[in-house]
């Protein structure tokens, strides 16, 4: 049982970006992609969510194959996407965005994890009939990965959580990352360029380049080791 991506090619028209990318996602773990800007990492979510059609190469849920269905049918199987800039319905309170996320989880059943998240993080039970517009950059991305988490996910695709945040915002957003992550049980894929707190979050870790994936391990090997380094300053 895993999210399995196996030599997928992918682009923009003529453009190929992603170049025969093979990675494995378990459930329970944090596997973080790691790259210089125009590496390729947020074709890989575009790709995997469905928001982008592969070339070639195939994607498996838990061993069904899902490289030519529709976005919202990944969606269904619980493979939940987080794009770049929170993407929150600004006019809606952060109540109701949350319930949207509870609404998507259609036919799956699990735990319903947010009244525990609002425990642990008081300031989104306090912001809870505010409308989500109005809140900070860090509130916001809060409401984005507890709507994730209230939609049940068997796997969460999250691309820059951190992105203008602040330092002490951005380990608000990696705690709550990893407490939906023990709480649910979902695989999760995150892409960061807070390479350091990426890496000491997750399990394995991948580093992209130009594309294609020039290191994969232990996250704590990868962080040691030279490809970061390469993949960043091209040393």
């Amino acid at each position: 049982m895993s999210l399995i991506v196996n030599n997928l090619v992918s682009g923009y028209g003529r453009l190929r970006v992603l170049q025969e990318v093979s990675m494995e996602i378990a459930p329970g773990t944090v596997a973080s992609v790691v790259g210089a800007n125009g590496a390729g990492k947020s074709t890989l979510a575009l790709t995997l969510s469905g928001l982008l059609r592969a070339t070639s190469g195939t994607i498996e849920l838990d061993g069904t194959p899902i490289q030519r269905m529709a976005p919202e049918k990944r969606a269904g199987l619980g493979l939940i996407h987080v794009p770049e800039g929170r993407r929150l319905f600004g006019g809606l309170t952060v109540a109701e965005n949350i319930a949207m996320g509870r609404h998507a989880v259609g036919r799956r059943k699990g735990d319903d994890v947010v009244e525990s998240l609002l425990d642990s993080f008081p300031v989104l039970r306090e912001r809870w009939g505010q409308r989500a517009g109005l809140l900070s950059g860090g509130e916001q991305q809060m409401v984005a990965l507890t709507r994730a988490a209230a939609s049940q996910p068997r796997y969460l695709l999250l691309d820059e959580p951190s992105l203008g945040l602040s330092p002490r915002l951005s380990f608000e957003v990696f705690r709550l990352i990893s407490m939906i992550t023990e709480q649910t049980g979902a695989g999760v894929l995150l892409i960061e360029q807070r390479v350091d707190a990426a890496l000491e979050l997750a399990t394995e870790a991948h580093v992209l380049e130009h594309g294609a994936v020039v290191a994969s391990g232990p996250s704590h090997e990868i962080r040691s080791s030279d490809a970061v380094r390469k993949a960043y300053l091209g040393a």
